[in-house]
């Protein structure tokens, strides 16, 4: 799940923007409505009214129109917004202060419609027409209530608007709130998975080897004292990182030279080794256990039941944003049951708990013989 499918919060010049557009919206409309209307009505009706609107006048009349309205809605919605936070929460209180709030609105859109009328009149050209209202008398009293009507529909219109939109708006923020922390569980969630299947590995490490010191104890009691110096000297590297949830590479491959060293202690020649990690990669962050499990269990499955033994080889390269550790062996090589033990499980569950189907894990036959375990992770962990 990505941050991107929550829908993302509405910044303050979205809103300025959206507020714009809806005044400007509702301008034009009345504006083409009061064009249409004067064209078929006229101030004395008929035909003759009609003809007498030429393009010049439509225009004169469609601007100044606008432009009254257009100041007039931004007033009132600046007055919707500011009252809006005066506003008590939602109940029946919130009603009356939603309806006092339009009756606020409604006296400042009348209030620009009163003062700007008679000087858009002039700067339009439509003093002639309009100019008798803009006398002694003002607007004629019969006009006053449908003038008063249409303001107090406009500010119905923009604190419902206005009212509709914060109540979206807190619930897009509510959801993405709630998708976040929803993120965050499943982080959670995967890193505890992680951290519980790597919990899983290090008593599994630390059995083997116990068992094997004291087979050794019992048949060679001189490479049982050798091992179990090789392996204090490991486990005082080891374990104050066992818990840890994070690593690097260099700290993962300092863990595999020790635990070859002191399986070495035990079988001798027959073990050989080499890693070969450039010191560009060390610091690297990789999980934990992860290279030490895929060398234990080539040595486990590949080189002891040789009797000869074998080699390990520990490589790891960057390629772009990918990074690749492998692990080969020249030992027993693919038979029944290779690539299905609790180990190689352990890897990629793991894997699918930190990086999901980003990262792999694969098998592929040694040349000339032998296993290559590859592990491939992403960028974000390269």
């Amino acid at each position: 799940m990505d941050t991107a499918e929550f829908p993302r919060r509405p910044t303050t010049l979205a809103w300025v923007g959206w507020g714009a557009l809806v005044c400007l919206v509702v301008a034009a409309a009345d504006s083409l409505l009061a064009l249409i209307g004067t064209a078929l009505l006229g101030t004395a009706g008929g035909l003759a009214a009609r003809i007498e609107i030429t393009s010049e006048l439509a225009a004169s009349l469609f601007l100044s129109q606008g432009g009254l309205r257009f100041i007039g809605l931004a007033a009132m919605l600046a007055t919707t917004v500011v009252g809006h936070r005066l506003l008590p929460p939602p109940g029946w209180r919130r009603w009356v202060g939603l309806a006092l709030l339009a009756t606020g609105a409604t006296a400042v859109g009348w209030f620009v419609f009163a003062q700007l009328f008679c000087e858009f009149m002039r700067q339009f050209g439509l003093e002639a027409r309009y100019g008798k209202y803009c006398g002694r008398d003002g607007l004629p009293q019969g006009s006053v209530p449908l003038l008063l009507a249409r303001q107090a529909q406009y500010a119905l219109l923009l604190v419902g608007l206005y009212e509709f939109a914060l109540r979206s708006r807190r619930a897009a923020e509510a959801l993405h709130e709630a998708g976040l922390r929803q993120l965050d569980l499943e982080r959670e969630r995967a890193a505890a998975r992680a951290q519980l299947l790597q919990a899983q590995i290090e008593p599994h490490f630390l059995f083997n080897s116990l068992a094997n010191l004291r087979r050794l104890v019992r048949t060679d009691p001189d490479a049982a004292a050798a091992m179990l110096a090789a392996l204090l000297r490991y486990l005082q590297e080891a374990l104050p990182r066992l818990r840890e949830t994070g690593s690097t590479l260099g700290q993962e491959v300092e863990l595999v030279r020790a635990y070859l060293d002191v399986q070495r202690v035990r079988m001798g020649e027959r073990l050989r080794f080499e890693v070969s990690v450039p010191e560009a990669l060390a610091a690297t962050p990789v999980p934990p256990m992860l290279l030490l499990t895929l060398v234990e269990n080539a040595l486990k499955h590949g080189l002891q039941p040789l009797a000869e033994g074998g080699r390990i080889e520990v490589e790891a390269r960057r390629d772009g944003g990918v990074l690749t550790l492998t692990v080969g062996d020249d030992g027993r090589g693919m038979g029944e049951g290779i690539g299905h033990g609790t180990g190689l499980a352990n890897i990629r569950a793991r894997l699918r708990a930190l990086y999901g189907a980003a990262a792999s894990l694969s098998l592929q036959v040694n040349q000339p013989r032998g296993v290559r375990a590859t592990v491939t992770l992403p960028g974000a962990a390269a």
